[in-house]
């Protein structure tokens, strides 16, 4: 079974292989590979990911990810 941890993994994996990932990205493919239970619907109607996702990519990263809020996308801090 999948874990908010797995996500939070799956993410800096993907950061650290591809330089970044865009929110808009991270929000189409983690439904697609771990299933919908995994993003929210946020008060603005756009779809997000879920705070238990989020809470254990912070943690896992450990500051070693920056987040461009501009530009909506996390890269290795550096």
């Amino acid at each position: 079974m999948t874990s908010a941890q797995d996500i939070a993994d799956w993410m800096i994996d993907r950061i650290r292989t591809e330089g970044r990932l865009s929110q808009d990205q991270a929000v189409q493919d983690i439904p697609e590979t771990f299933g919908p239970e995994w993003v929210r619907t946020l008060e603005n109607g756009h779809t997000g990911i879920s705070k238990e996702v989020l809470a254990a990519f912070r943690k896992t990263h450990g500051g070693t990810v920056q987040w461009d809020r501009d530009r909506r996308f996390w890269s290795v801090r550096g």
